[in-house]
């Protein structure tokens, strides 16, 4: 794979995701946010916004008249299920094309992608690692009540990447709480 520039990446998924979830937070001011994620794909020729709200989790929990607690924790914590998927991303689309040109022009050198995938996730964290550092999510009880992380869609490896990420970014009590996500389904 030929070298990528991944500082200006960092930088680039920082002020896209600023821009998508200041924008949701001020399209749903009455609505408490407890999760927002970046997620990428298997091949890491995308990073997406993801978010959700309390109030927007149980309109989807009604509608789809759901009661099992396995279903309820993945509407929770599965980012392709929130009410707020992909939403305001345009600021993503110039990463997403950065990202697809040089997966597709690197050849097939299986140790090189991994390589390639273990930076892009490393700076899907710093950018929101540094968002939090700003205080763009919050202080106090609010930040308390956030839970940040990253995950790849549809991937075996996405649950390892969303614990490590989310214990980078969040508080350790909310990392503890998003660490026991999948306990209560488990019956």
């Amino acid at each position: 794979m030929t070298t990528f520039d991944f500082e200006t990446l960092r930088v680039q998924i920082r002020d896209a995701a600023r821009t998508a979830f200041g924008t949701l937070r001020a399209a749903h001011p009455n609505e408490r946010f407890y999760a927002m994620a970046l997620y990428t794909d298997d091949g890491a020729m995308t990073v997406c916004p993801s978010a959700n709200s309390e109030e927007a989790l149980q309109r989807m929990l009604v509608d789809n008249d759901c009661t099992d607690p396995r279903d309820i924790a993945y509407t929770r914590w599965g980012t392709a299920e929130w009410a707020y998927e992909d939403q305001h991303a345009e600021g993503f689309n110039a990463v997403c094309d950065r990202l697809r040109a040089h997966v597709l022009a690197s050849g097939d050198d299986e140790r090189a992608f991994a390589a390639f995938g273990s930076q892009l996730h490393d700076a899907m964290v710093q950018a929101l690692a540094e968002l939090d550092q700003e205080g763009f999510f919050g202080s106090g009880a609010d930040r308390q009540s956030l839970t940040l992380f990253c995950s790849i869609s549809d991937s075996d490896d996405a649950q390892a990447f969303e614990d490590d990420s989310a214990q980078r970014l969040n508080p350790p009590a909310v990392f503890a709480r998003f660490k026991s996500r999948w306990d209560a389904s488990a019956a």
